[in-house]
């Protein structure tokens, strides 16, 4: 599994401080643009997207829309994405 770690993360994701959350999750964001996101590791990331986006949008989606598109250009390059220009 590219990202193992994080299906005990996963599994317990109300105790991820936030800061932590996020980078879990622009980790997860960058692994799918890459395609090297498949199998368990794709299950987790779902969870961390979800707890993500309740936790700090209130599960509010086109408010995490604005976030995403203000933020994945720069989260990609930091995480060696191609189309990260």
């Amino acid at each position: 599994m590219v990202m193992s770690y994080l299906l005990a993360v996963a599994l317990d994701l109300a105790t991820v401080n936030a800061v932590d959350l996020e980078r879990m999750y622009w980790d997860c964001d960058a692994l799918y643009m890459k395609g090297e996101l498949g199998g368990q590791d794709m299950s987790s990331c779902l969870s961390i997207t979800q707890q993500f986006q309740n936790q700090r949008f209130e599960g509010d989606f086109e408010t995490f829309m604005i976030y995403w598109n203000e933020n994945k250009y720069l989260e990609w390059r930091r995480r060696g994405v191609a189309n990260g220009t």
